[in-house]
């Protein structure tokens, strides 16, 4: 039982930033970005203004599809991006999670999430921008009885060189 919940925790989460993800390394959005002189060559931040004008759009044109359930443990309620962090809050629906955390604590369990993520940077921290300038994922998982709030920030990550 605590396997099966394990497992689904660890499905849920790395299935809930991947689906929030928004971006894409050397994307081309990063690429629009530097045209645009919103980035430097570098993807440092010039203009935070455009960048959150842009970065907002996009998020309304997401939040048109909230709520959307990842899978049959996982709902993503909202998802937005500003020039420092990504923010994303979610629902664990799955039935046994509740059981989960009581058998196993909720430290532990916080600790599983934070360790996924870390695990799964390259998905989360996608664009360049979001990789070379402070940057942060705020993640807020609900569930019947408990709620996680979990930050990441890149410098916590290891990223693969291009």
């Amino acid at each position: 039982m605590i396997d099966k919940t394990l497992t689904t925790i660890t499905l849920c989460t790395t299935t809930l930033i991947a689906s929030a993800s928004l971006y894409a390394k050397a994307s081309e959005l990063d690429q629009y970005l530097v045209q645009q002189k919103i980035l430097s060559a570098d993807y440092k931040i010039q203009n935070v203004a455009a960048l959150n004008e842009i970065l907002d759009v996009i998020s309304d044109e997401d939040s048109r599809t909230m709520p959307y359930q990842v899978d049959q443990n996982t709902v993503i309620e909202q998802s937005t991006a500003t020039d420092k962090q990504i923010n994303i809050r979610g629902m664990i629906i799955s039935p046994d999670f509740t059981q989960f955390v009581e058998s196993t604590g909720y430290n532990t369990v916080k600790n599983m999430i934070k360790q996924n993520l870390i695990h799964n940077c390259e998905s989360i921290f996608e664009h360049q921008f979001q990789r070379v300038n402070p940057y942060v994922l705020n993640l807020k998982l609900s569930a019947e009885k408990t709620q996680f709030n979990v930050q990441l920030a890149n410098s916590e990550c290891q990223f693969k060189a291009d």
